[in-house]
């Protein structure tokens, strides 16, 4: 009888960890895009987010039907098709983790050799963004950086590869960002389909931009400027967008940094002529790695 009232305590204490773990987890989930269940509705109006191309569609999962997922269609020439998940912008000291999972078809251009951007944490201010996920050479890149306003153009510009970009199957890419201006506190984690693949990384132009005031340059600076970015010249696939003009002069803050927001999508070069489409099955952002990796 004690033996069974033993068990009885076990079980119902193993019940109530289960419990609380997964109760622990949901909460730790802060957003899911839930294509399936809400359609668009988890993201923010934002159709100017579409040039030279459609908006984004509902299709159904290729890798998990009858479940739907958000289709991406960027022909020859076209610029971007975007959406905006419905969170909070990320500031000084933010923390946490994102994941996106994706299926590139056989058709999409995994080779090209320009820049395709499919997720990005965009600075507030004009220019490339602090954190962006490409596609090209054959792999997933992580870079970031050209647009950082303490200049020259693309001396804060960083790159890293993750994984061999695979089609016809669905890739889960979780990033873990702290978010700082600071170089030695902004920090980035990577997983690819559950394998680490990037620990601790200090991206050399941080995962914020600092907040800069721009005024117009006197001559002396516009030549010093030009001078500089002559001698830096824009790193090669990344996106045609300098911090500033040379004829601009940038003060950068030391101590307050911009926000970034997430954009996920498609955003590519519109020199290029192929036509790239690839299935967003799911997005989510928590505050934990268990939270948004299953």
């Amino acid at each position: 009888m004690r033996s069974g009232r033993a068990a009885f305590v076990a079980l119902a204490a193993l019940v109530a960890l289960v419990s609380w773990t997964g109760a622990a987890q949901a909460a730790a989930l802060v957003w899911q895009s839930d294509f399936t269940g809400s359609g668009f509705n988890n993201f923010k109006s934002t159709p100017w987010n579409n040039v030279g191309a459609s908006a984004p569609v509902l299709v159904t999962s290729s890798v998990n039907a009858p479940a739907k997922a958000a289709r991406f269609t960027v022909p020859g020439g076209g610029t971007r098709s975007e959406i905006e998940p419905n969170v909070v912008n990320f500031t000084e000291g933010s923390d946490y983790f994102f994941a996106n999972s994706f299926t590139l078809p056989t058709t999409f251009p995994v080779n090209e050799t320009s820049w395709q951007v499919i997720t990005q944490w965009k600075n507030a201010d004009d220019g490339s963004p602090p954190v962006e996920l490409k596609i090209g050479h054959g792999n997933v890149i992580l870079d970031g950086g050209y647009g950082n306003p303490s200049g020259p153009a693309g001396s804060k510009y960083w790159t890293t590869t993750l994984a061999p970009a695979a089609t016809g199957t669905q890739t889960t890419v979780v990033l873990h960002i702290h978010f700082s201006s600071n170089t030695s506190l902004g920090t980035i984690d990577a997983w690819v389909n559950g394998a680490p693949v990037l620990t601790g990384y200090h991206p050399i132009g941080g995962t914020l931009y600092p907040t800069a005031k721009k005024t117009k340059a006197t001559p002396a600076q516009a030549k010093a400027q030009k001078d500089a970015l002559a001698k830096t010249p824009q790193p090669k696939d990344t996106p045609k967008e300098p911090a500033a003009s040379p004829d601009t002069a940038v003060t950068t803050s030391k101590t307050s940094s911009q926000f970034d927001y997430w954009k996920m999508g498609m955003y590519r070069d519109n020199t290029l002529t192929s036509t790239a489409t690839y299935d967003l099955e799911s997005a989510r952002l928590g505050t934990t790695y268990a939270a948004v990796a299953g």
